[in-house]
């Protein structure tokens, strides 16, 4: 599984339906136990006002799901904002179709939209969720090439073929949304490795090694455009791989994210076997008060005294 990304996003997607059903459920048992107490707090209000001063009480690991739920939702929230930030300033950049000249009939024969961007900036990325885009700047095409921009094209082209960019968006949020389980990070950083390495394949087989490696070579140490999937993407240890295809994946997991995920999946499960109660109320010592209520009889109505308090 550790170097097949459609595996490692079924992983992803089994980790986010975990955390979420864990989530659910706690927030639900928190709901239930509050909704009985507002019965029994509306049941007390009807026969005297006074008695909010009961002690109440709900169960301290129960809120839990309620916490890492709001947090949960924060993450989302930023991740989107962060997402859309991002696709305005992609929105912002000049394209110019490529339709001439090899690159421009690479495009042609496999369906792939090809863009250019006038930036110096050595960078190649593919963009668009539902249309995916493939965009090189002037300054990546000035200083690869033929064989270089025919390398990275095919990388891209990966990409573009399995639709990538929104592959990418749903691990993201998932990382970012569920952090408080870090193994997804893990996977996360994976399958980022393993997709780049996957379309390094394509480019080596449609031209060659020393192509995609010069190529690269001038995108290293770049970050990649935001709100998309960048040719440089994690391009240091994808050259190791192609001088030596035998090198091994770093360790999927780090034990310091596995033990704390396991923590806070441990503390769901507490919330459920081990409800501790904590008050949120104190009750006030008082002397107890009567007031008069209606009580039916078999002769009418009648008014009689009752404990308040």
């Amino acid at each position: 599984m550790s170097e097949r990304s459609t595996s490692l996003l079924w992983a992803l997607l089994a980790g986010t339906i975990l955390a979420f059903g864990l989530l659910v459920a706690g927030i639900a048992a928190l709901a239930w136990h509050l909704a009985g107490d507002a019965v029994t707090f509306a049941g007390a209000l009807s026969a005297c006002a006074f008695s909010l001063a009961q002690t109440r009480t709900i169960p301290l690991l129960l809120l839990l799901p309620l916490v890492l739920g709001m947090l949960s939702a924060a993450g989302l929230a930023r991740a989107l904002l962060n997402y859309r930030r991002e696709r305005r300033l992609l929105r912002l950049l000049t394209l110019e179709r490529v339709a001439e000249g090899e690159l421009g009939e690479l495009a042609r024969a496999t369906g792939v939209e090809l863009y250019r961007v006038p930036a110096s900036r050595p960078a190649a990325f593919c963009f668009g969720l539902r249309r995916p885009r493939v965009v090189f700047t002037s300054g990546l095409l000035d200083r690869l090439s033929a064989d270089e921009q025919a390398a990275a094209f095919w990388h891209e082209a990966q990409h573009v073929r399995v639709r990538e960019p929104l592959r990418c968006l749903f691990a993201r949020l998932t990382a970012n949304t569920f952090f408080w389980i870090p193994v997804l990070r893990d996977l996360l950083d994976r399958y980022t490795l393993v997709r780049e390495l996957d379309a390094d394949r394509l480019a080596t087989t449609r031209t060659s090694t020393n192509a995609l490696a010069g190529a690269l070579h001038e995108v290293v140490a770049v970050p990649a455009f935001a709100g998309a999937v960048g040719f440089a993407d994690l391009a240091a240890a994808r050259v190791d791989r192609l001088l030596d295809p035998n090198t091994p994946l770093p360790s999927l997991f780090k034990r310091s994210r596995v033990a704390l995920s396991v923590g806070a999946v441990a503390l769901l499960g507490l919330a459920f076997t081990y409800p501790a109660n904590v008050p949120v109320a104190k009750k006030v010592q008082s002397q107890t008060m009567m007031m008069k209520m209606p009580v039916a009889t078999s002769a009418g109505v009648r008014w009689t005294l009752v404990p308040c308090g």
